[in-house]
């Protein structure tokens, strides 16, 4: 199996050692590409033509795949194997997954630097239930390790204390946008927003605005706030509410009903 775990391969995560932060990320093939559903919220959300998938290198290359319109490279190979192994082979995957996290947290301690695991780089997958080795959990094994994840779905439920979530919003219809905000209120997690640019307003749904560029360690951002991102990749381009445009008056794209 390819190796699963992306250590401060992503620019943004690098900026995380800073503030003694190593992070290891697992990036799946996202939503349906794979034949299989990773990311369940992605068609009500809207958020799979603008997805960081072809962000970075996940978008290099000029060639495209017939079969799932993806960028035809090594990134999207190596993601498409692991998503596939996750799916035909879970267990295995667990185990294997569980093996390079203890060595991962080997490697952060020689370098003197706090280990933080994000396994929903590209998916939006309830890991919080998924056994490992007698766990409940991946959580439950590493309980001393910060987990955290961005996420659309709003149900989720039995969360361990080591995992942190934080909420993904958008505006692709009314009916997302109103249950991710209601959990946001009712679970006390930020709502992350993707802004068309840099301009970001200073409030947003009457919640104050912070960046959320400068580090990925969203379990660091301070509570009750709209976690502020700009588009990237793909992102650049989207039109279906995922993505907000804002103006110097902080208005937003009108959304659709479902």
């Amino acid at each position: 199996m390819t190796k699963l775990l992306n250590i401060d391969s992503n620019p943004k995560t690098v900026k995380g050692q800073k503030a003694g932060y190593m992070t290891a990320i697992l990036y799946l093939t996202p939503h349906t590409s794979s034949g299989t559903n990773v990311c369940p919220m992605a068609e009500l959300a809207g958020c799979a033509q603008g997805c960081l998938n072809t962000a970075g290198h996940g978008g290099i290359g000029s060639k495209v795949r017939a079969d799932n319109g993806l960028p035809d490279n090594t990134v999207q190979a190596a993601r498409m194997s692991r998503t596939m192994a996750f799916h035909n082979d879970r267990e295995s995957f667990m185990i294997q997954l569980s093996d390079e996290i203890a060595k991962f947290i080997k490697k952060a301690a020689r370098k003197g630097l706090t280990p933080t695991i994000r396994l929903n780089g590209t998916s939006d997958i309830r890991w919080e239930r998924i056994p490992v080795n007698g766990f409940a959990s991946i959580m439950a094994e590493y309980k001393d390790i910060q987990f955290y994840d961005y996420t659309k779905t709003a149900n989720r439920r039995g969360i361990p204390a080591n995992y942190h979530l934080s909420l993904s919003y958008s505006e692709a219809s009314t009916t997302f946008a109103k249950m991710i905000t209601d959990a946001a209120h009712w679970q006390s997690r930020n709502l992350v927003v993707v802004f068309r640019d840099k301009n970001f307003p200073a409030m947003f749904h009457g919640k104050l605005v912070v960046s959320g560029d400068e580090t990925d360690l969203r379990f660091l951002d301070p509570t009750n706030v709209v976690v502020g991102l700009y588009a990237k990749g793909r992102a650049k381009k989207d039109t279906s509410g995922f993505v907000i445009n804002t103006g110097i008056s902080g208005s937003t794209i009108p959304t659709r009903s479902v």
